[in-house]
């Protein structure tokens, strides 16, 4: 039997309305010399430490590549004018290897014990995400449960925190989440980095590209719109239709004329024109893995992030 966990319950709709604020900060790591990380927003330039460009094997277009043992990117206190009542992070990141110790995509922190975490994203236990965040003087913490992460792939992460609660996205699909409260506050004495803590502990070996801090809670369908990007995304909420005995999606209807198939990577592996209402794609000789249902059409998208076990 064809066996498919759909981790939405429902097609996100990806809204033509009034576009929402972008990210506060924004490190596109397009560099291909110097040691700076220009912030395209933002005033919160960052400076290599053994960090080195790559510009030719990023997502989007170049990337930073971290050699795991103490390359970071220094980029200053990165605070929020909003007191940090809400904060999002996120970063497309390709990891070298994944191991049992902890690996930093993005923290800013006053030391090294998980007690001076003001925020963080990070890879555990080789395929998991934790995501630490100090709010009302307290850090809490949320881990995913270990998944399918290997290396030489690309990944968007995403830690999202809109004063209510903690999600984890991982390329769009919401991995766990956790209910809590309070604002993060000011934090000028404490750095922010990329790639490893401001001292050089727990650095990744890894590709990141495209690092964002956003003051507020990104939403499911903000996240896969910025994993989509830079396609406009248009349409209206729906029920997903897949036949589980037979590995079956059949489109809902609407102005559908194209769906494809978008791996863990984020690039399509599976294109197929639409031809009726009642067309269907067959899902079942797909390995097993988290993929991206997209359906477009007459200025419309939409996606299904779908795991396959």
């Amino acid at each position: 039997m064809f066996r498919t966990l759909l981790l939405s319950s429902s097609l996100w709709l990806f809204g033509s309305s009034a576009a929402q604020n972008g990210p506060v900060f924004h490190w596109t790591l397009d560099e291909a010399s110097g040691n700076v990380a220009h912030s395209v927003s933002g005033t919160a330039d960052g400076v290599l430490h053994g960090a080195n460009w790559d510009p030719t094997e990023g997502h989007h277009q170049g990337s930073c590549r971290f050699d795991g043992v103490d390359d970071r990117i220094l980029l200053g206190p990165c605070d929020l004018t909003n007191g940090a009542g809400a904060i999002s992070l996120s970063a497309w990141v390709k990891p070298d290897f994944v191991t049992g110790m902890e690996r930093t995509v993005i923290a800013k922190t006053i030391g090294n014990q998980t007690g001076d975490h003001i925020w963080s994203l990070s890879f555990v236990n080789a395929s998991a995400l934790r995501f630490r965040l100090r709010t009302a003087g307290t850090v809490k913490e949320l881990t995913t449960p270990t998944s399918s992460i290997f290396s030489g792939t690309w990944y968007h992460v995403v830690a999202s925190y809109d004063g209510m609660s903690m999600r984890i996205f991982l390329n769009g699909a919401l991995m766990a989440d956790l209910s809590t409260s309070g604002s993060i506050g000011f934090h000028p004495q404490s750095p922010a980095s990329i790639g490893a803590l401001p001292t050089g502990e727990r650095p990744i070996s890894a590709w990141i590209d495209d690092v964002r801090i956003y003051d507020r809670g990104l939403a499911q369908a903000e996240v896969i719109t910025i994993l989509l990007q830079p396609e406009l995304i248009t349409g209206t909420r729906m029920l997903p239709m897949i036949d589980p005995d037979h590995g079956l999606f059949r489109p809902p209807v609407g102005p559908w004329t194209e769906m494809h198939i978008r791996d863990a990577a984020g690039r399509s592996i599976t294109t197929r024109r639409i031809k009726g209402p009642n067309d269907a794609l067959d899902l079942g000789d797909m390995p097993a893995g988290l993929y991206l249902i997209c359906l477009s059409g007459e200025g419309h998208r939409a996606a299904w992030p779908m795991v396959i076990p």
